[in-house]
C-alpha cells in the first residue's frame, strides 16, 4: 500500500513540476522584458540627451571634451602595461625559482626584470604626460602615482642586479636568491600600486581621456 501511495505522489509530482516551472518560467521571462523596457527606456533618454548636447555644443562630448579625439593625447598608457605584467611575472617567476631551482627560470627572471625595468622607466619619464589644472585630490594621487612608480623601477633595477650577481657569480645560492626575491617581489607590489592609483586618476577624476588634464604639447 505504501509503495502505491508513494508511485502516485511521485507520478503527481511528476505532473504538477513542469507546469510550476513555467510559471516560473514566464515570471522570470516577464521579469526580463520589463528589465529590457527600462533599459531602452534609458537609451533613449540618454540617445536624446546626446543629441541636444550636439545641436547646442556642435561636439558629442559636450564644452568639455578635447579637441584631441582621433588621436592618442598620451602614449603613456599604452607603454606603462608593459612593465605592469613583466615585473610582476618576474616576482612571480622568482618565487616559483626557490622551489624549482633551474638555470632557465634564473634567465627568463632576469629577461623579465630587464625589460620591465626599462618599460618602468619608459613610462616615468619619457612618455610620462604633463598634467595641469588638477584637484587636490587628483594632484594627492598623482604624487603617490608616481611615488610608487619610482619605487617600481628602483626595486627592479636592484633585483635584477641581485638576480644576476647571484646567477653569475655566486651559483644561486639562497641568500642571494632570497634578496632577489625580495626586491622583485616588492618591485611587483610597488607597480601594482602605481597602476591602481593610476586607474583612479583616469576613472575617478578624468585624467588623460581626450586630453582632459593634460598639457597637449608635451607627450
Amino acid at each position: 500500500m505504501n509503495r502505491r501511495i508513494f508511485i502516485l505522489v511521485l507520478f503527481w509530482v511528476s505532473i504538477c513540476a513542469p507546469s510550476v516551472l513555467a510559471h516560473e518560467g514566464h515570471n522570470k521571462n516577464a521579469a526580463n522584458v520589463n528589465a529590457n523596457s527600462a533599459a531602452n527606456s534609458e537609451q533613449r533618454k540618454d540617445a536624446n540627451a546626446v543629441a541636444e548636447t550636439v545641436q547646442e555644443t556642435g561636439s558629442v562630448a559636450g564644452p568639455k571634451a578635447s579637441s584631441h579625439t582621433a588621436e592618442f593625447p598620451t602614449l603613456h598608457p599604452l607603454v606603462v602595461h608593459f612593465p605592469i605584467v613583466l615585473i610582476i611575472l618576474a616576482g612571480a617567476i622568482q618565487l616559483a625559482s626557490l622551489f624549482v631551482f633551474r638555470r632557465e627560470l634564473s634567465w627568463l627572471v632576469i629577461c623579465l626584470a630587464a625589460f620591465g625595468a626599462v618599460g618602468a622607466y619608459l613610462s616615468s619619464s619619457v612618455f610620462h604626460p604633463h598634467t595641469t589644472g588638477l584637484s587636490e585630490n587628483a594632484q594627492r594621487l598623482l604624487t603617490e602615482h608616481e611615488l610608487y612608480a619610482d619605487w617600481t623601477f628602483w626595486l627592479a633595477i636592484g633585483g635584477l642586479f641581485a638576480k644576476g650577481i647571484s646567477n653569475f657569480f655566486l651559483d644561486r645560492n639562497w641568500w642571494s636568491e632570497g634578496v632577489a626575491s625580495v626586491a622583485l617581489i616588492l618591485a611587483a607590489i610597488a607597480v601594482a600600486l602605481a597602476g591602481h592609483h593610476g586607474a583612479e586618476l583616469v576613472h575617478k577624476e578624468g585624467v588623460g581621456p581626450q586630453g582632459k588634464f593634460l598639457e597637449m604639447h608635451d607627450h
